[in-house]
Parts: C-alpha cells; sequence; structure tokens
C-alpha cells in the first residue's frame, strides 16, 4: 500500500468517525414515524443486499405487514429508474419501491402515496444515517478476510470496522457453512455472534425466447455453451454457479457493477458462438428493453437468486417480525 493511500484512507476514517459522532447524539435524524429496517452493509458491493432485502420483504408480508422498500438508485440517470430498483419491484409486485439519493425526502414522497405501509426496508441504508430507524441489520461477506479489509481509499471499507458496534444485528452471507473463527472476529468488533449464516443458490431458471418466458430447473443449463454480461459486484461468483450447474462459459463480456446494457453490448452477444445468453436479475431489466426478438436467435436464461439460511433463519425471521411489530406498537400508544 503507498504511503499517500494509506494517509487518505487515514484521513477518510477519521472524518467518517466525527460524521458518526454527529449521528449518535441525534444530529439532523429524522423520525419518519415509521418503523425502518436498515439493511446494508461495510463494505463496496458484492455481500448480497438485494436478495436480503427481497427476502426480508417476503417474511413482514407473510407476517401480515405491508412493507415498502426505499434506496438510493445508485446508477440511474435523471427520470429513471436504477436496476436495483427495477429488480425489487419484478421481484415484489405490489411493494412500493421508492429509489431517491434524498431518502427522507423519499419517505415524506411514500407517505403521501402509499398510506397503507406500516414497515420500510431501507436497502444499503447503513451508511445513510439521517433517517431514524429500529433495526441496523450488517451483512459480512465469508469470502472476504475481514482483519484484512481497509478503509477506503486504500480498501473496500466504507466506514472503520469498529462501526459494528452500532450494528442491531450481523449476518454472514456466501458462507457454506458456520465459521468459528469469522464468528469470534465479527463478535470482537459487534459484541455478539452474527445472529444467521446463509449462501446464495439458484432455485430455478427463467429462460426468454421469443418473448416468451418459462421456468426451467437449474439442471437445464447442463453441457449449454454460454455468453454471459454481468453488470455485478462480484461476477466470479455467477460464473462459478454456472460451472457448477454443467455449463460452459464461452464469452464472458466484462462489465462495471451497475453499467447499463448498450445496444452494441447485445449485438456482440448475439453473435458469439454459445447455446444462450446468461444474465442476472439485474442486468435483465436493463437488457430487455433492447432485445429485438425477431433477431435474437438464441434464449435468455436468468438464474433466480434466492437466500439460503446455513444457520439462523428462524432467529432472524423473528428478529425482522418483532422489529417491525415492537415499533408499530410504540407508535400507536
Amino acid at each position: 500500500m503507498s504511503p499517500l493511500r494509506s494517509l487518505a484512507s487515514k484521513v477518510y476514517a477519521a472524518a467518517i468517525t466525527r460524521r458518526n459522532r454527529r449521528f449518535d447524539r441525534g444530529e439532523r435524524v429524522v423520525d419518519t414515524g415509521w418503523p425502518v429496517i436498515s439493511i446494508g452493509n461495510l463494505t463496496l458491493g458484492g455481500t448480497g443486499k438485494t436478495p436480503m432485502v427481497q427476502h426480508a420483504a417476503s417474511v413482514l408480508m407473510d407476517a401480515g405487514h405491508r412493507p415498502a422498500i426505499v434506496l438510493r438508485g445508485y446508477g440511474a440517470r435523471r427520470g429513471e429508474d436504477s436496476d436495483e430498483a427495477m429488480e425489487h419491484r419484478a421481484a415484489l409486485p405490489g411493494v412500493p419501491v421508492m429509489a431517491q439519493p434524498d431518502r427522507v425526502a423519499a419517505l415524506a414522497t411514500l407517505r403521501r402515496t402509499h398510506p397503507e405501509v406500516d414497515v420500510v426496508l431501507l436497502d444499503d441504508g447503513f451508511q445513510h444515517r439521517f433517517v431514524k430507524r429500529c433495526s441496523d441489520i450488517v451483512l459480512i461477506d465469508a469470502r472476504r478476510v475481514l482483519d484484512e479489509e481497509r478503509v477506503l481509499p486504500a480498501g473496500r471499507l466504507r466506514e472503520p470496522l469498529a462501526s459494528l458496534a452500532r450494528a442491531t444485528d450481523v449476518v454472514v452471507t456466501h458462507a457454506d457453512q458456520v465459521d468459528q473463527e469469522l464468528s469470534e472476529r465479527i463478535t470482537c468488533w459487534h459484541g455478539r455472534e452474527p445472529i444467521a449464516w446463509t449462501r446464495h443458490a439458484w432455485s430455478g431458471l427463467t429462460v426468454y425466447r421469443d418473448a416468451v418466458a418459462r421456468s426451467e430447473s437449474i439442471e437445464h443449463l447442463q453441457g449449454l455453451t454460454l455468453v454471459t454480461r454481468l453488470g455485478v459486484a462480484h461476477p466470479e461468483g455467477v460464473l462459478d454457479m454456472a460451472r457448477a450447474c454443467g455449463a460452459r462459459v464461452g464469452v464472458n463480456m466484462r462489465a462495471r457493477d451497475h453499467a447499463r446494457v448498450s445496444a452494441s453490448e447485445l449485438r456482440a452477444m448475439a453473435s458469439a458462438a454459445c447455446d444462450a445468453i446468461l444474465v442476472t436479475a439485474k442486468d435483465w431489466v436493463k437488457l430487455a428493453p433492447l432485445v429485438d426478438w425477431s433477431r435474437l436467435a438464441v434464449p435468455v436464461i436468468v438464474p433466480t437468486l434466492a437466500i439460503e439460511f446455513v444457520a439462523g433463519r428462524e432467529a432472524f425471521e423473528k428478529r425482522v417480525c418483532d422489529a417491525a411489530a415492537t415499533s408499530r406498537e410504540a407508535q400507536s400508544r
């Protein structure tokens, strides 16, 4: 690490610490009147916030709540929706989704337009402390060595590991099993063991051909040669899952996280020697409007990403429901 970058990280960490102290005193924190459950992380992208938010929303709906999702809408141009917002809407029809950098303003709009909402999920909200929340859930990626993480710009941490102390709960993602050593390191910073351990898995596929969608099992990928274009933080995880399902990745077109899909990229995918195009749900919402099915000779395959709990599912789901119900009861008194 260069001395200049190391110094920049120390300056950044000090600024974040000062900022957090002001929020700890309650300065500029707005109580929206709703129970707010934040699901976020300490690092830049790739921990699995989107499927975790969707899982929490489903749990709340099953418990009789009427949730909404509020997020920044990273990467969206003025007047357009972000890929994450579109992905939430596609996965959770009927759940209001508000994407706006000013989440206090977004919540004010939500109050006017959706008075039926009784709990809010703040997607990627750990650092957005202007909104008062009743629960702060932080996701930690098991694939990364926690103690080797460094604060921006030298590393991927948005704030120092000591900030884990303010989280109400920690969930470990991308974990095939409970890692006792990682659990002990998280306990050192957070004060408690992780409430749950999860991994990502494909529960099925949606195959689009000639503008018609059909559902297939993941066994459908066996023996296929794919062209992929993955605008996600950690595309290697998607590629590994495709190969584990028996597919061969013939061409992998590199893309930045949240990158827009261009018509030239679609032409390149369509002209590749392959059996199908594979993209994530996050990519598909941007790719779909560009597809001319009269010209696209191969199908587009979109895996359905699901959260699987290795441990702690009951505890996590109870904590989410209790946070919403307890906060709602307090407001009604």
